[in-house]
């Protein structure tokens, strides 16, 4: 979201960090591996944050290959397509982190560094001669963000309405996958963590991530919802509270089983959210028929 957020100043859109956590449905995902590694917070289908993010004026495109990933000739096909990636269109690399690219020239990119340069996972640099040589850490995709029509306020929040409901009645997992997304993810990360096998690091990184999609959630709820104030006060109320039960979860002084039941109760709470949230969006449709 830094990068999404980046990308917005940079075509003169004044969101605030808590609109385009919830604008975007961002603020209610939760995706956890189950060692609880950090690729957690990363290795999701972003695609319904891409689509709410183009009524919001972000029109985000993921460069595509079908070339085999490993080879001379995928990152031949990449580099040809950052290089034609026009002057008013930003290039974001996602890697270790996501990092927009600040400067292209012939020879290089340059990126911004959210955790400044003495964070190992954070890349300053890149020539295109490293990039075709395969000479970066594996796992380097690029998106392109382009400025779009901004559609109305309430239109942004049904379409994102629509998506983070779909969240929380998400209720099937793939038993092939590595990871767990939506309702499910609550109970599999605090069994994970009563387990006392897990990824430590892995586990704070996503406390911190997903506590301030709640956190930021919270604030809009309670500042810039533009239905019900009550409905937005104890919607608020119900983010502020998950938010910060997570955030106790990753403290270093913690058992792991008062971890689990940290993440249990954030969990109960989530389970109450998506009433709200439909009503939320019964009222923006009371407000447009009105």
């Amino acid at each position: 979201m830094s990068a999404i957020s980046g990308a917005a100043v940079f075509f003169g859109l004044k969101y605030s960090a808590p609109a385009l956590f919830v604008e975007s449905g961002y603020f209610a995902a939760i995706n956890i591996q189950h060692d609880l590694k950090p690729c957690g917070p990363y290795c999701w289908n972003h695609g319904p944050i891409a689509e709410n993010l183009e009524s919001m004026g972000l029109c985000v495109n993921w460069l595509q290959s079908t070339l085999d990933c490993q080879t001379s000739d995928y990152r031949e096909h990449m580099v040809a397509q950052i290089r034609g990636v026009g002057a008013n269109t930003i290039v974001c690399m996602a890697g270790l982190e996501f990092q927009l690219v600040c400067n292209r020239d012939e020879e290089k990119l340059t990126f911004t560094v959210p955790w400044g340069p003495e964070v190992p996972t954070c890349i300053g640099e890149l020539s295109f001669s490293d990039i075709l040589a395969g000479s970066h850490f594996p796992g380097m995709a690029w998106f392109t963000i382009d400025h779009t029509q901004t559609l109305p306020k309430t239109t942004r929040l049904r379409n994102s309405l629509d998506t983070v409901i779909g969240f929380y009645e998400r209720q099937q997992q793939s038993d092939e996958s590595d990871y767990y997304f939506g309702p499910i993810a609550w109970e599999r990360w605090a069994s994970r963590l009563e387990s006392g096998s897990f990824d430590k690091h892995g586990h704070w990184w996503s406390s911190m991530v997903w506590s301030e999609s709640r956190h930021q959630a919270a604030e809009y709820f309670k500042k810039e919802w533009p239905g019900p104030v009550d409905l937005g006060l104890e919607l608020s109320s119900k983010f502020a509270d998950t938010a910060l039960w997570i955030v106790k979860a990753a403290a270093k002084m913690m058992s792991n089983s008062e971890r689990a039941l940290c993440i249990r109760q954030a969990g109960g709470i989530d389970a109450q959210i998506c009433q709200y949230l439909k009503a939320c969006k019964d009222s923006l449709i009371n407000q447009e028929l009105h």
